[in-house]
């Protein structure tokens, strides 16, 4: 092989200047590797859901339209590999995916990436940015319509275009527009896309397992319980509430529920997934329209109305149960069902798993049962705290303990609870309460509000030793005994003294209880004093 001869530095750099060589013809590394084939995989063959509880919601409700919590997703994919590297699109993940956290079994991946292009109004507009489309409008005061021929130039907050009649922007004008774009581009999809690039392996048809988090979902407890009629016992019944705000379907999913308070990295809060997603639709018809701040202004166009509100709950009532359809993992459809979730233990935490199928609706809530309880024992009890001086409104609460021989003994995850009581008036409602997260052989109190057969009246403070004195007479209405306890909270700058005897001890307070017969009345009397003045 006959070797060119090396020339000098000085003659390369004059012959450079001269314009007689070029190094851009020159190639200085192996040629450019081709991208790796795509495989599409349109739809998962298998789905489950597991639901996580924001914990930092409280007793707020479930945020329909924005749920703040997050879904743990698997889908069981088929999927066609050819030998060596390609890259996998998975159309019909969730919106709101966290491309980080996922994680794919089956197959090594080497990189992950999620696809934002939509096939939207503002990802029509990018991609035929600087391509020909037509532009259709309206006159108002004829109501002729004419089409011609425009090119988009710009897309960036306002969208302008050039016509025969020259350069305009879209929606400034008062008139009614639209773009009509000669086909859908092949980069935009109608779902959203995560895609994978696997590593070098051997090809085949393979069963794959595609795992990730996705935000944009949340659950909730609710509970109903029927006091009976001597206030000494509870039917208890709860459901839970899923809600999806995500924009994909998952039908015939497993679906579960973790009750519980779970740590996440910072790597999993991530919602840019959504916020991408927000952004792709959006496109700013109205938005800096030229002149701005002068009479010439043409009014702009109100904003896009807000989306639908989510359809309905769907259930029914069948023997005290929530029923939900659901359908074999055959595709055949069953007849509907009352099902219950089952608890399971998860860790330190609770999973409450569906036995049967279900579909996870787009933007949509479905409820399950997932606790029956016919006769839950405790005490109606009436309660009054001092916090600084006069005691507060006495408030009505339902007392048990969250045990076996009691007729619970299941976790209780957090929500809400609605009580009714039978009465010879028929079924009655006496208030509503919120439940926290409560494990077994906890007291449970569910507090419904302020009691109206029960009053608390407090005569003028008086003056005693370095402090006043509070008489208070307690009455009970009520035409059965009834369970009577005021809490003395123990505050820095207060001392309560001369309380009444039979004191029980509990964190941060003192309590003194009685039990007031029917119709009956008890006085009580305590002294407050402040800390300096105590101290003396």
């Amino acid at each position: 092989m006959r070797r060119l001869p090396v020339l000098p530095i000085w003659l390369m750099s004059l012959l450079v200047s001269f314009g007689l060589v070029s190094f851009g013809l020159v190639s200085f590394g192996s040629p450019a590797r081709a991208a790796p084939p795509v495989v599409l995989s349109a739809a998962p063959d298998a789905v489950s859901v597991t639901l996580y509880r924001d914990p930092d919601r409280g007793e707020g409700a479930i945020d329909r339209a924005n749920p703040s919590a997050f879904a743990l997703i698997a889908e069981t994919r088929t999927v066609t590999l050819p030998p060596g590297v390609a890259t996998v699109r998975f159309e019909g993940v969730a919106g709101g995916i966290v491309p980080q956290s996922a994680i794919l079994f089956g197959t090594d991946p080497r990189e992950r990436n999620r696809d934002a292009a939509l096939l939207s109004q503002k990802g029509l507009v990018d991609a035929f940015t600087g391509q020909q489309v037509i532009l259709r409008r309206t006159d108002p005061a004829t109501g002729k319509t004419v089409e011609e021929r425009a090119t988009i130039r710009s897309a960036a907050n306002r969208l302008v275009i050039d016509t025969p009649r020259g350069a305009e922007a879209v929606y400034c004008s008062g008139l009614a527009q639209t773009l009509l774009y000669p086909e859908a581009p092949a980069t935009l999809s109608a779902k959203p896309v995560l895609t994978m690039t696997t590593k070098d392996q051997p090809g085949g048809t393979v069963s794959i397992t595609l795992a990730y988090i996705a935000t944009g979902f949340d659950w909730d407890a609710t509970y109903v319980g029927t006091l009976a009629t001597d206030g000494k016992s509870l039917n208890l019944f709860a459901w839970l509430t899923m809600a999806s705000g995500d924009e994909t379907s998952f039908v015939d999913a497993t679906t579960s529920a973790v009750a519980g308070r779970v740590n996440r990295s910072d790597q999993t809060r991530d919602d840019t997934g959504r916020q991408a997603l927000q952004d792709a639709r959006w496109l700013a018809k109205s938005s800096q329209c030229w002149p701005a701040g002068t009479t010439s202004d043409i009014a702009m166009l109100p904003p896009p109305a807000p989306p639908p509100p989510p359809a309905p709950m769907m259930m029914g009532m069948v023997a005290d149960e929530i029923m939900v359809t659901a359908r074999r993992s055959d595709n055949k459809v069953m007849a509907p069902a009352a099902v219950m979730a089952k608890a399971e233990n998860l860790g330190d935490l609770k999973l409450y798993r569906i036995p049967v199928p279900v579909t996870v609706a787009a933007r949509s809530q479905k409820q399950v049962a997932f606790l029956n309880k016919p006769r839950v024992t405790g005490a109606l009890v009436y309660r009054s705290q001092v916090n600084w001086d006069s005691p507060s409104d006495p408030q009505m609460l339902f007392r048990f303990r969250n045990s076996k021989p009691q007729g619970l003994g299941d976790p209780l995850p957090a929500g809400k609870a609605v009580l009714y009581q039978d009465s010879a008036y028929g079924r009655q409602l006496v208030g509503e309460s919120t439940v926290a997260d409560k494990t077994l052989d906890e007291d449970v109190e569910l507090v419904f509000g302020h009691a109206t057969n029960l009053t608390v009246d407090s005569t003028d403070a008086e003056a005693a030793d370095k402090g006043r004195r509070y008489t208070l007479t307690v009455r009970n209405a009520n035409p059965f005994p009834a369970r009577f306890e005021l809490e003395f909270i123990q505050q820095g700058s207060r001392v309560f003294g001369n309380l009444p005897g039979h004191l029980l001890a509990k964190p941060g307070k003192k309590v003194w209880a009685i039990t007031l017969p029917a119709n009956g009345q008890q006085r009580v009397s305590y002294d407050v004093r402040d800390v300096e003045d105590a101290a003396e």
